[in-house]
């Protein structure tokens, strides 16, 4: 038996009734905002955090004659993790010093290349939604000494990304 398609009657593969195109791909990426030297416009990748939570100061070993940036070291998932107060690492500007009465940071568990860090922050603000090519390059729109851990900046004010492998390099480096 021969089977025909009359032409008054449309194939359903052929035509699409409602005209749509294919949805295309998200390509957003979620990013952490938080607070940074007073500045609620900070963010970092969530692909780069391991995880977040808020850490007793008991908690915190200080470690002596290190860098002042690092607070001391945690046990975390069983290993040793160096904290580090991203204020003092990206301004000089103590964590404590903006916040004299925190008595539960918050940890950003960063990890690069294998390696963790704990950034100590005041706060978290929310998780962002955000298209990977809206990001700018660096340019002067943050301060100088945050320059070697931006990656780029949001346009109409919405923010700084900071780049997790030069804030754990850095870390990492020298913190003695």
């Amino acid at each position: 038996m021969v089977s025909t398609v009359s032409p008054s009657k449309p194939s359903i593969l052929q035509i699409d009734p409602l005209g749509l195109e294919p949805i295309p791909d998200n390509t957003y990426q979620r990013f952490l905002r938080f607070n940074l030297s007073g500045e609620s416009r900070t963010l970092l990748p969530l692909k780069d955090i391991a995880e977040v939570r808020q850490l007793e100061i008991t908690e915190i070993l200080p470690i002596p004659e290190v860098s002042s940036c690092v607070l001391g070291v945690c046990s975390w998932r069983g290993e040793i993790l160096w904290l580090v107060d991203l204020n003092v690492l990206v301004s000089d500007d103590s964590l404590w010093q903006q916040n004299p009465l925190l008595e539960q940071p918050v940890v950003m568990v960063v990890q690069s290349a294998q390696q963790s860090v704990g950034l100590v922050i005041s706060q978290v603000e929310d998780v962002e939604l955000v298209e990977p090519e809206s990001i700018h390059p660096q340019t002067d729109v943050c301060p100088a000494a945050w320059a070697p851990f931006v990656a780029g900046y949001l346009p109409d004010h919405r923010g700084v990304v900071l780049d997790a492998t030069a804030i754990v390099e850095r870390s990492l480096q020298n913190p003695s």
